[in-house]
């Protein structure tokens, strides 16, 4: 009897030990996990390889043209309106109206030092897919060096993705962030505190856009019927 019961507890040992490693293995992998909706915008998170700290990704879609909201994102003027405890910016360079190098500086409650970035931004519009996407992580830059005013933080990988959907004026928005805010704050923390930045993000920006009148011309025309091909019937 006490030989059954060892077997069957090895086996249940053995059943949640592989059971655990094969979650772990899972998400490893970068499986996104579900965390809940916030605003509107639903969040989920992931486990990056190699970092304590979670990727978040948030999604939602607004009753708003995208030529709007791409007024909005653009324009560098507009960040201090969505972009949340934004503080200041200077942009380093500007080589098209898509691409940006910028520094940026967030103003954090006491006694949590401000943050800063130096960010480089790379824009893309697939007139086809009637989709935009930028890239923003952290770069080095001799023209904006360490700032007494916060500690330097660095934005592994940002992501937007705008959506103009058919049959009128919606558009899906996405955003995904892996950043590391450095200094002495814990782990659990930082995670704690950017899961709800995807939400703060782009409840921020629809919010903003709401407000525009104007719509950024190249966009105009997105949330159309396409135009059929000769001789469709």
């Amino acid at each position: 009897m006490m030989l059954q019961q060892f077997t069957r507890r090895s086996i249940l040992a053995l059943v949640a030990c592989l059971t655990l490693v094969s979650a772990l293995g899972f998400a490893q992998e970068g499986s996104w996990e579900n965390v809940g909706t916030f605003d509107g915008v639903k969040v989920w998170r992931k486990q990056v390889p190699g970092s304590e700290l979670f990727a978040f990704k948030g999604e939602i879609t607004a009753n708003l043209h995208i030529g709007k909201i791409m007024t909005t994102f653009l324009d560098r003027d507009q960040r201090k309106f969505w972009v949340d405890r934004f503080a200041e910016q200077k942009m380093l360079e500007k080589p098209n109206p898509y691409a940006e190098t910028y520094w940026i500086h967030f103003s954090l409650p006491f006694p949590i030092s401000d943050r800063d970035y130096v960010l480089k931004a790379d824009g893309q519009a697939d007139n086809n897919a009637r989709v935009f996407t930028a890239r923003i992580k952290s770069v080095v830059d001799g023209r904006k060096g360490a700032d007494d005013c916060c500690v330097r933080a660095e934005a592994k990988n940002t992501y937007y993705r705008f959506e103009a959907l058919p049959g009128g004026e919606k558009t899906k928005l996405t955003v995904e962030v892996h950043t590391d805010p450095k200094g002495a704050l814990p782990d659990w923390l930082i995670n704690l505190i950017q899961k709800k930045w995807p939400s703060k993000t782009l409840s921020g920006l629809i919010n903003r856009a709401k407000a525009q009148n104007q719509i950024q011309p190249e966009f105009a025309t997105w949330h159309d019927a396409p135009v059929a091909a000769p001789g469709t019937p």
